[in-house]
């Protein structure tokens, strides 16, 4: 008998001892942040902070203003000395309890990324709660603004953000990957370029936010934002160019052609010639005629061929072009010092300069070849 007491008295006792969930936090006491901007003004550094209003977020159909003048989110900032007392003072002014365990996007003002973005990565890779796959932008003009901009596509600009942060190259540029080419020796980081601009749909027009840039960091400064036809070359240098369209002008003043590329790659080979590098850039790509304004007729073979020329050309052109803008700026994201240790056909002589006197003699040698698959149904430009 006294057996049986025990047996059902003990299990009591046991679960006296057990704390149960004491140190819960209740999710109604947590702000939990999508999206983060830094900006920097002289020697103050200003965090800002995206938090999705979970209340309104139920009767949203799209749009961040919301319904009835509501929006679906709350930006706040604070500024300070250093980053971490920027999130302290404005941890002050919120009731709930930061989280950035979720955050999606960061965005870096420009002014800050040129003054040097090694601060922002001090922090984001002490706090275990900081998640590394979040995306990492550049904003022209202040980062905070581009939290502000009421986005008409998505419930709250942190989403809009991360998605033009995704197509914007072909393999998101997360913070790890930034951090990576940041520490190594051998490339240096880039990152999109976002801005805010209005709407054209006639009449007033509203706000919207955009990818019109690629940023090119020497180290941990930013050095220029890529635009245009150097920004597409760029991206194809870092074989991340996502279905690039180049405009081409054909040959006697005969109209231009659009084309698009699919799945281009760029491989590299460095020699030494002459006490110098030498870099030969081989591009491959397959592309397809999405708009004639020519005379040219994609039916004939001799006609065919001559915008293909003229095709290869233009890609030589803006690549070429586009290496020595990087060298001037003494910037390599594209890894040229990396593929220069990693081959054999250079010397230790070669390898014992500094690399930027290197760089700035290096040869440059872009060898495309482009071929062009599909020229459409109509083989023949209607209007002539």
């Amino acid at each position: 008998m006294k057996k049986t007491i025990y047996k059902c008295v003990l299990p009591l006792l046991i679960c006296i001892l057990l704390t149960g969930c004491w140190d819960r936090t209740e999710i109604n006491d947590i702000a939990f942040v999508v999206s983060s901007a830094i900006d920097k003004k002289k020697d103050q550094y200003r965090v800002a902070m995206q938090i999705p209003l979970v209340g309104q977020l139920g009767g949203q159909t799209g749009g961040g203003g919301g319904t009835a003048g509501s929006k679906t989110w709350y930006v706040d900032s604070a500024s300070g000395t250093t980053i971490r007392e920027a999130n302290n003072k404005l941890q002050t002014s919120l009731s709930r309890t930061i989280n950035t365990s979720h955050r999606r996007t960061v965005i870096i003002g420009e002014d800050m990324a040129r003054d040097g973005v090694a601060p922002v990565f001090d922090i984001l890779t002490r706090n275990p709660q900081n998640r590394l796959t979040a995306l990492i932008l550049v904003s022209r003009g202040e980062a905070r603004d581009i939290l502000n901009t009421d986005v008409q596509l998505e419930q709250f600009p942190a989403e809009m953000i991360r998605e033009l942060a995704i197509i914007a190259t072909s393999r998101p540029v997360f913070l790890s990957r930034f951090m990576s080419d940041l520490v190594e020796i051998g490339s240096d980081p880039y990152a999109p370029v976002i801005s805010a601009s209005k709407t054209k749909p006639g009449g007033k027009g509203k706000s919207n936010l955009k990818i019109d840039g690629l940023a090119i960091f020497k180290k941990d400064r930013l050095m220029d934002i890529f635009k245009d036809e150097h920004m597409t070359a760029a991206l194809m240098l870092l074989n991340q160019a996502r279905q690039p369209e180049f405009i081409v002008d054909l040959p006697n003043q005969m109209g231009q052609a659009s084309i698009q590329l699919q799945k281009s790659n760029a491989s590299f080979h460095a020699a030494e010639k002459n006490g110098k590098l030498s870099m030969t850039i081989e591009i491959r790509a397959k592309g397809i005629i999405m708009e004639n304004q020519s005379t040219y007729e994609t039916r004939e073979n001799d006609q065919y061929y001559i915008i293909q020329k003229a095709l290869n050309r233009t890609i030589r052109k803006d690549v070429i072009s586009t290496v020595h803008r990087l060298q001037k700026l003494k910037a390599d994201p594209a890894g040229f010092q990396d593929r220069t240790i990693r081959s054999t056909a250079t010397t230790k002589n070669l390898l014992k300069k500094e690399w930027e006197e290197v760089y700035k003699d290096m040869e440059v040698h872009v060898v495309p070849i482009v071929t062009i698959e599909q020229g459409g149904v109509l083989y023949k430009t209607i209007s002539h």
